[in-house]
C-alpha cells in the first residue's frame, strides 16, 4: 500500500495543534464534567498516541515529567487535580512513562493498578467507592456496584499497560476475562463509553501482543462489517462518520494484517484526511458516559444527556483532543505501516 500524497502535512498540523493546546501547567486537558476538565488521563494518553509519531520529544519528555510531578502517593493519577486515582487514568500514564523509560512511576503505578485487578481477571475503574463517593458527595445509601465491576473498556487499557510496563503479574488472567466477554460479533462492550471501538481497539491489542491473537480477526470481521459507504466508522447513533470511530476502527484492522482488509483501511485513512479541520484538529463527538455507579450494563441504556456534566450525560471532548490525538496516532501507524515498519 503507497503512502498517501502528503500524509506527512496533515501530521505535522495535527501535531501542531496538539503542541499549542497545552494548558498553563504544560499539559493536557478535555471533556468537562462537574470535575472539572480531564488532566491526568487526558495527558497520558495524548502522549502515548504521540509517542506512536516519533516526533517532538522535547515536548513529550516535560509532559511526562510533569506527570510525574503529579503522581499520587499511592502510586496512582485521577480524573484530574484533586480527583481520587483510578485504574483508567493510571494506565494511560503508564503507558506513556514506559514508552519514555521512567522505571520508578511506571513500577509505583503498577502496583497501584494491580489493586482494581477483580477476582475474574478484569479491572474496576476505582478500588474502593469510599474515596470516591466521599468525592461526590454521595451518602453511604449510594451503591457503587457498576463502578466496581470489570469493565472491559477498562480492562483492556489496564493489560496494556502491564505488558508494556514488563510485568506479567495479573496479563494471564485479564487475558483470559477478554477472551471470555468478546461477544458473538466479534466486538467487545464499553462501559465508560458509547462506542464499542475504544474498548475493542484495546482488547485486540492486548490478546496480539501476548496471545498471537485469538479473537483478533473476529474482531477484524466486525469492524470491516461495520464500515460506512463513505469509508467511515461512527458509534451506531448516528448516520455520519465520526473521526474517532474511524481512527480506532483503522487502528484495529491495521492490528489484524489481512490483506482483505487494504482498501478498506485506504478509504478509512482517506476519510480521516478529508474530515481534517483547518487548525490540524478532528470534530469532536460525545464519547464519553457516566453511568450511575449502580449501572451494570450501561450498553442497554440510550437516553444519555447530551452536554450535560454529570451522571447520565453522554460528554464530548470540547477541546477536540482526544479525537485529534486518536486520528494522529493512526494516521502515524498508517505510514509506518506503508514502510512496512511495526510499531
Amino acid at each position: 500500500m503507497n503512502v498517501p500524497e502528503g500524509i506527512g502535512s496533515y501530521l505535522e498540523k495535527a501535531l501542531r495543534f496538539m503542541e499549542a493546546s497545552r494548558n498553563h501547567g504544560g499539559l493536557w486537558s478535555d471533556f468537562l464534567t462537574l470535575a472539572g476538565e480531564s488532566v491526568y488521563w487526558v495527558s497520558g494518553y495524548t502522549g502515548y498516541a504521540l509517542c506512536q509519531g516519533g516526533d517532538g520529544p522535547g515536548l513529550l519528555e516535560e509532559a511526562a515529567q510533569r506527570i510525574l510531578d503529579h503522581q499520587g502517593g499511592d502510586g496512582g493519577w485521577g480524573y484530574g487535580p484533586g480527583v481520587p486515582a483510578d485504574a483508567d487514568s493510571t494506565s494511560w500514564c503508564i503507558l506513556f512513562l514506559s514508552k519514555l523509560g521512567m522505571g520508578e512511576g511506571v513500577e509505583r503505578g503498577v502496583r497501584f493498578l494491580l489493586k482494581h485487578q477483580n477476582m475474574d481477571g478484569g479491572f474496576r475503574t476505582y478500588a474502593s467507592p469510599v474515596s470516591v463517593g466521599r468525592y461526590m458527595g454521595l451518602d453511604g445509601s449510594v451503591s457503587f456496584e457498576g463502578w466496581q465491576t470489570s469493565q472491559l473498556c477498562v480492562t483492556g487499557a489496564a493489560t496494556r499497560a502491564l505488558i508494556d510496563a514488563g510485568t506479567s503479574e495479573g496479563v494471564a488472567d485479564a487475558l483470559s476475562f477478554i477472551k471470555g466477554s468478546q461477544t458473538e460479533e466479534g466486538y467487545w462492550k464499553p462501559y465508560w463509553w458509547n462506542d464499542a471501538l475504544y474498548s475493542t481497539f484495546n482488547c485486540m491489542w492486548a490478546l496480539k501482543a501476548v496471545d498471537g491473537g485469538d479473537g483478533v480477526l473476529e474482531a477484524c470481521d466486525w469492524i470491516a462489517e461495520t464500515q460506512l459507504a463513505d469509508g467511515g466508522w461512527n458509534d451506531g447513533t448516528t448516520g455520519e462518520g465520526v473521526a474517532f470511530s474511524t481512527a480506532l476502527a483503522l487502528k484495529g484492522l491495521m492490528l489484524g494484517s489481512r490483506s482483505t482488509d487494504s482498501d478498506r483501511v485506504r478509504r478509512g485513512v482517506e476519510w480521516l484526511l478529508k474530515h481534517q479541520l483547518g487548525d490540524g484538529s478532528w470534530p469532536p463527538y460525545y464519547l464519553l458516559r457516566i453511568p450511575h455507579p449502580a449501572m451494570k450494563e450501561p450498553w442497554r441504556y440510550h437516553a444519555w444527556a447530551r452536554d450535560g456534566k454529570a451522571i447520565g450525560a453522554a460528554i464530548k471532548d470540547h477541546n477536540r483532543l482526544f479525537t485529534t490525538a486518536t486520528a494522529y496516532s493512526a494516521l502515524a501507524e498508517f505510514e509506518r505501516h506503508c514502510r512496512g515498519e511495526t510499531s
